[in-house]
């Protein structure tokens, strides 16, 4: 069975909730099966392929959007040499934002549409040249975006099939969701099974098996997420981030800083 994996995904500017970048796939690399909370747009424009999102599989080429619902598995590999892509991911918080909710509504995974596909350009063309208040339209764009999928691509509310994966990963997402909501604080995992029901083994076990990652490993991520969002505003310094973000002790926390984001928390540009 292919390796499934939780994807976080991480902002280098904070204020721009929106991941977009090009990418080619080759016939000689692999595609982990994996899974987010927030909604992913692919567009196609070289080669063809063919993209598994949940039960659905769809052949995808030139000119295709591929919608990634949230929290649903998905692979893809190419048919062709190469299978070059555009890949946009907006964070489900702005989305949320601007009343999209992606998390109970479903979209058609392949649409063909002239006009989304202009907005896609659009994003492209923005992203490449930086004008001054790109990552404004770029936001906007997104949006109508968005709102055009849902409005004429919506396959209604989101129907949780009664199957052992689904059951976990429902489990999973009951304990993420409380982590969000209390991973600044002093957080244990008995803090975590005792809200949710599950005995640790279970906890564990599943957590590790749904997400790719233990339930501390993903506790640190949000927090040192945090710290550099309170980092790059500038309102605070290194030891304030670390108490605000659930891990006073400032030794610890700038060890923990640099495994997850790359850097020393002191050497973060602020």
């Amino acid at each position: 069975m292919n390796e499934i994996i939780y994807e976080h995904h991480h902002h280098q500017d904070p204020k721009f909730p929106i991941i977009f970048h090009y990418d080619t796939l080759s016939k000689c690399e692999g595609f982990t099966m994996h899974y987010h909370e927030n909604i992913e747009i692919l567009y196609f424009v070289k080669g063809n392929g063919v993209a598994t999102c949940g039960a659905n599989h769809v052949e995808v080429g030139c000119g295709d959007l591929l919608v990634v619902n949230s929290n649903e598995l998905h692979f893809l590999y190419t048919a062709s040499m190469e299978l070059e892509y555009y890949c946009l991911i907006a964070d489900k918080s702005f989305c949320e934002s601007f009343e999209v909710d992606v998390e109970d509504l479903m979209l058609q995974n392949l649409i063909k549409d002239n006009g989304l596909v202009h907005y896609m350009e659009q994003i492209i063309d923005e992203m490449d040249k930086e004008k001054k208040h790109y990552k404004s339209v770029v936001q906007g764009l997104v949006i109508l975006l968005l709102a055009q999928c849902y409005r004429n691509y919506s396959l209604g509310q989101l129907q949780v099939s009664d199957t052992t994966w689904n059951h976990k990963m429902e489990n999973v997402k009951k304990a993420i969701i409380y982590i969000k909501n209390h991973f600044t604080e002093a957080l244990t995992i008995d803090d975590i099974c005792k809200h949710v029901g599950f005995s640790k083994y279970y906890m564990c076990r599943v957590f590790k098996e749904i997400t790719g990652q233990t339930v501390v490993e993903y506790i640190n991520f949000l927090r040192c997420d945090y710290a550099r969002n309170l980092l790059s505003s500038g309102k605070y310094n290194v030891k304030e981030s670390a108490e605000k973000c659930g891990i006073p002790n400032l030794s610890y926390f700038s060890k923990t800083y640099k495994k997850y984001m790359g850097n020393l928390p002191s050497k973060e540009n602020i």
